[in-house]
C-alpha cells in the first residue's frame, strides 16, 4: 500500500515538473541584441525602441530587444560579422552593411544620380525587395523591414560646386567596395576608408575633407562644424533594411515572428518617411549652426547628372553586378514610362 502511495506521489510529481517545464519552455523570453551606428536619441534610436515595445508584448514570453547605437559595436561589416559568430542577432544595415552580405543589393544604393525621386527608390524596392530578401535568406539573414533615410548630399571643408572642384580631395568612402575606391581615385580624387563613425575626427584632423552623408547624420554627427559647406545635389539614396541572423529566427516561436516582422516593417516605413520629414529639417538646423548651401540648378544640374551618368559604366561591374544594374535601369526606365517621368 505505503508502495503504490510512493508511486503515485512520484508520476504527480514527474506530470507536475514537466507541465512546470513546457510552461517555462513557452514563457521564456527570447533576447536580441541589435546594433547601429545611428546616434542615440535620434528618431531612428526612438523607433527601434518602440519596435523593442512590441517585441516585448508578442506571445510566448515576448522578445526582449537590446539596442547598441552610435556604431559600439563597430561598422556594419563588424555587425554582419558579430551577427555570424551569434554575438548580435539583428542588425539595422545600410545597403553598404547588406553588401557585406551579398552584392546583389548594392543596386539599392550604390548608383550616383540614377534615381531621380523617392518615388523611384521605392519602386525599385517594391520590385527587387522580395528578390534580394530571397537572396540574404540563403546566407543565412532575415530581412525584417526595408527603410532609406534620404538623400547623400556631399559635404566639405572648403566650397564645392563643380565637379572639377573634388579633383586632389580626400574623400571618405565607406570600406568593403573597392571598386568604390577605384572609380574615386579614376576622378583624381583620394579615397580614404573610414568607419562613419569616425568620420568627425578625421574631418578636423583633415584626414579627409570631402564627406557624403545624408543630413540627418551629418547633424547628428556634427560634420557641418569642421565641413561648413554642403552641395545640395540628391546624388544618391540612402537605403538599408533590419536584419536577424536565420540562427536567431528560427529560435523566436511562431508567434514572435510575426509580431517580430510585423513591426519591424513597420518601423522601416516610419524610419523613411521620418527620415524624409528630417531631411530637410536637418538641414535648416544646420545652416542656423553656419553650414553654407550651394545650390545646384539649371547648367549646373545638368553638368552635376552628367559627371554621376559618367561613371555608370565604371559602377556596372565594377560596384553593382551586371544584371543587377540592368535591371535596375529597365525598371527605372518603366517607371518613367508609366509616370510620366
Amino acid at each position: 500500500m505505503m508502495n503504490r502511495l510512493v508511486i503515485r506521489r512520484l508520476v504527480a510529481l514527474l506530470v507536475l515538473t514537466g507541465l512546470v517545464g513546457v510552461w517555462s519552455l513557452s514563457a521564456r523570453q527570447a533576447r536580441v541584441k541589435l546594433a547601429t551606428l545611428a546616434p542615440k536619441g535620434t528618431s531612428f534610436h526612438l523607433i527601434l525602441q518602440e519596435m523593442g515595445q512590441a517585441w516585448r508584448e508578442a506571445p510566448d514570453g515576448g522578445v526582449r530587444l537590446t539596442i547598441f547605437t552610435d556604431g559600439t559595436m563597430g561598422g556594419e561589416g563588424d555587425v554582419v560579422r558579430r551577427m555570424g559568430l551569434g554575438q548580435l542577432q539583428a542588425g539595422l544595415l545600410t545597403t553598404s552593411g547588406l553588401t557585406e552580405i551579398d552584392n546583389s543589393v548594392s543596386g539599392l544604393q550604390n548608383i550616383p544620380v540614377a534615381y531621380q525621386s523617392y518615388e523611384e527608390v521605392e519602386y525599385v524596392r517594391a520590385k527587387l525587395g522580395p528578390k534580394y530578401a530571397k537572396i540574404l535568406a540563403d546566407k543565412g539573414y532575415v530581412v525584417l523591414g526595408w527603410f532609406d533615410t534620404g538623400w547623400v548630399k556631399i559635404f566639405s571643408k572648403e566650397p564645392i560646386e563643380r565637379p572639377e572642384d573634388m579633383r586632389g580631395g580626400k574623400v571618405f568612402i565607406v570600406p568593403g567596395s573597392p571598386g568604390t575606391m577605384e572609380i574615386a581615385r579614376s576622378i583624381g580624387t583620394q579615397p580614404v576608408e573610414l568607419e562613419p563613425t569616425d568620420v568627425l575626427v578625421s574631418l578636423q584632423t583633415g584626414l579627409v575633407n570631402i564627406a557624403p552623408a545624408p543630413p540627418i547624420y551629418a547633424l547628428a554627427a556634427q560634420f557641418y562644424q569642421p565641413a561648413p559647406y554642403m552641395l545640395d545635389v540628391n546624388w544618391l539614396p540612402l537605403s538599408g533594411a533590419i536584419v536577424m541572423s536565420q540562427k536567431s529566427w528560427d529560435r523566436l516561436t511562431e508567434g514572435q515572428r510575426e509580431v517580430v516582422k510585423t513591426s519591424a516593417a513597420e518601423a522601416g516605413r516610419k524610419l523613411t518617411d521620418r527620415a524624409r520629414v528630417e531631411m530637410q529639417e536637418s538641414i535648416d538646423a544646420m545652416v542656423k549652426r553656419g553650414l553654407n548651401v550651394t545650390p545646384i540648378e539649371g547648367e549646373l544640374l545638368e553638368e552635376w547628372m552628367e559627371f554621376g551618368l559618367g561613371l555608370h559604366p565604371q559602377i556596372r561591374g565594377g560596384v553593382v553586378p551586371e544584371a543587377e544594374f540592368d535591371e535596375i535601369m529597365r525598371l527605372l526606365e518603366e517607371y518613367r514610362e508609366t509616370n510620366g517621368g
